[in-house]
């Protein structure tokens, strides 16, 4: 049986909410970035952050850095975020000669820093929840109340279903 661990970086609770829901999915345990378990004995490692200004968040490279630091060697890794952005074209890309989503964006980032680690295997099944945070009229960032609905945590939660069954 393998046994799995779902790893999270939040910023509002919002990233949690879903972690949760993936980790109930798999049957594992779940914990954020600041509790971060030896992963000897983890097949699977599931891991998740936040988007702002459609990209991986400074806290979320650290956290991934410092997860790249842990004994992840061997070990199958998906990978999830959570966003208050619709995937549409990245603004920073639109004008280039390769326009890219925000999903392409932050699966690329997080995948490039945890694979500086050749000995991972970085999984195909990704999921992403949009639509977690609002911005204010004075430009601060805070939880949308209305998300994630009930339909990202049950999508949250076939996501760990069908990475139980895959593995």
């Amino acid at each position: 049986m393998v046994k799995a661990i779902v790893l999270y970086n939040t910023r509002t609770g919002s990233t949690e909410k879903v972690a949760k829901k993936i980790a109930e999915g798999l049957d594992a345990e779940y914990r954020s970035n600041k509790n971060i378990p030896d992963l000897k004995e983890y097949d699977l490692v599931v891991t998740g952050s936040w988007v702002i200004m459609g990209m991986l968040s400074f806290a979320g490279k650290r956290y991934l850095r410092k997860l790249r630091r842990k004994n992840i060697a061997g070990k199958k890794i998906a990978l999830f975020f959570t966003s208050g952005s619709p995937d549409d074209i990245n603004p920073f890309t639109k004008d280039s000669d390769n326009p890219r989503t925000t999903k392409q964006i932050m699966f690329e980032s997080m995948e490039n820093i945890l694979s500086k680690n050749k000995d991972v295997t970085i999984l195909q099944n990704r999921f992403y929840c949009k639509g977690i945070v609002k911005m204010t009229k004075k430009g601060k960032v805070q939880a949308n109340p209305d998300h994630p609905i009930e339909e990202d945590l049950a999508q949250a939660k076939a996501f760990g279903e069908q990475l139980k069954k895959q593995l």
